[in-house]
């Protein structure tokens, strides 16, 4: 099975920005310094935004970066720093480059290659779907409303008619989430 694939500049990038997003993600679960996983995690979800800026999803792609790369990255390092844990390490002896940080997991029995094997595997599918697909896709209801229709006009009109429920029973829990996380880090008085 072959796939008619063009290299283009759309492909390059897509290429440059899905390893940046695996390279980030990689360190986000391996990096020993908890404030440099978050920060990579930053830069999985600016990659992320930019893949869906090279898909025709510019409402999505600013979402991300606002939501995701801003509150969300700083959120956890705020819960990071109010934690008065300091850093957490791994090993407080140096850390190896990350060639042989690679090297030491991708040989471990408790990484081991299956993992590796199963991610690139899922990575050439989805290469393959993405070298088959016409891009920028754009959703089914562009050919009910027409061509010149806006994306964020697209996504408003599913959000509030099609998805009202789901959304506000999203928001509910997010508040529900929001008034947990304030009674649980609340200082309790000991008078």
């Amino acid at each position: 099975m072959s796939f008619p694939l063009t290299i283009n500049l759309y492909t390059v990038f897509f290429g440059l920005l899905a390893f940046i997003a695996l390279v980030a993600a990689y360190e986000v679960v391996t990096n020993r310094l908890i404030t440099h996983a978050a920060f990579f995690l930053a830069l999985v979800f600016v990659a992320i935004a930019g893949i869906f800026l090279m898909l025709g999803a510019e409402f999505l792609a600013v979402t991300q970066v606002l939501v995701y790369a801003g509150a969300v990255t700083v959120m956890i390092i705020f819960a990071i720093m109010m934690s008065q844990a300091g850093e957490v390490k791994i090993e407080e002896c140096g850390r190896p480059p990350f060639t042989r940080r690679l090297w030491m997991r991708l040989v471990s029995s408790q990484w081991g290659l299956l993992p590796l094997v199963f991610a690139l595997a899922f990575a050439l599918a989805m290469f393959g779907v993405y070298a088959r697909a016409s891009w920028p896709v754009r959703m089914l209801l562009a050919d009910r409303v027409g061509p010149a229709t806006p994306n964020t006009s697209l996504v408003g009109a599913q959000l509030f008619s099609t998805y009202a429920i789901p959304f506000e029973v999203a928001s509910v829990v997010l508040l529900v989430a929001l008034v947990g996380a304030i009674v649980l880090t609340g200082k309790e008085d000991k008078s």
